[in-house]
């Protein structure tokens, strides 16, 4: 899968979820301002406001310890790298448990949990997490997060392997991938992962069509919208490599009539790509 910006945590708006005791409403603010700055790719802000929210979280988890300021604690860590940090401040959240109506806290925080198993060796573990968040969340934001995780580290497994067992592997990640869009087939971002796992079967057609759907329902985030972008192009080289002569003219018009619906500059140039 090309590099593509990454969705963890930053399709969560925390603060609306929090209540508004005093660290924990600054904690909330800083984290939204940090998440700003990071989609603006304000990297030096988002870092400070990081900081900000870790240190008003910090003052809460010390003065009115719940889970979810230590959820909240914790995601401040894990954008910092602080590792170890972040895998206790979880676990502390889910020593505290979950009220009812609070489910989604307890998915971030596996999901945070996950993350810090992931960098810190612990692949395996990381890797069944994120396959039972896929398989039991239905909260799409959580899923989403989980999804790409989960279809990150599978590819990367099946793109080590050669022939029937390569088959096999992206064929099981299709399969886990079609499952989510049956629950859920207005996400755009499912149709872009399996466009993605697609386009690593040499089914170019069907990636094609699978990017399509994503761009028309809608993705996540300015980066990964013009990554489906470029495998759109893609698809339209390798399909113009491998196609007949009247199959390519066939697919040649569709596709021009998409373009000219995006008000792409030409068939392999998007709108939003500089000369």
């Amino acid at each position: 899968m090309r590099k593509k910006g990454a969705l963890l945590l930053s399709l969560f708006t925390i603060g609306v979820l929090f209540s508004c005791v005093s660290h924990l409403k600054n904690a909330k603010y800083h984290y939204a301002r940090a998440q700003e700055f990071s989609r603006s790719y304000e990297t030096e802000r988002a870092i400070g406001a990081y900081k900000k929210t870790l240190e008003e979280a910090k003052k809460e988890t010390e003065k009115i310890p719940s889970s979810q300021a230590f959820v909240l604690k914790g995601l401040a860590e894990l954008h910092l790298e602080l590792w170890e940090d972040a895998g206790k401040s979880f676990l502390d959240a889910f020593s505290y448990g979950f009220e009812k109506g609070q489910e989604w806290a307890e998915w971030v925080s596996l999901l945070g949990l996950a993350s810090v198993m992931q960098k810190r060796g612990l692949a395996r573990s990381a890797f069944h997490i994120f396959g039972q968040v896929v398989e039991k969340s239905r909260l799409r934001p959580v899923s989403m997060v989980a999804a790409q995780k989960y279809t990150d580290m599978a590819l990367a497994r099946a793109l080590q392997e050669d022939g029937e067992q390569k088959e096999r592997l992206l064929s099981s990640l299709l399969r886990d991938i079609e499952k989510l869009m049956n629950r859920d087939l207005s996400c755009g971002f499912y149709h872009y992962l399996q466009a993605q796992v697609l386009s690593h079967t040499g089914d170019y057609g069907r990636s094609f069509e699978e990017s399509v759907m994503a761009r028309e329902l809608g993705l996540p985030t300015q980066e990964i919208f013009r990554d489906n972008d470029r495998q759109i192009v893609f698809c339209y080289r390798r399909l113009k490599e491998e196609m007949s002569s009247e199959a390519w003219e066939e697919f040649r018009i569709l596709y021009l009539k998409w373009v000219e619906s995006w008000s792409w500059f030409d068939p392999e140039t998007p709108d939003w790509e500089k000369r």
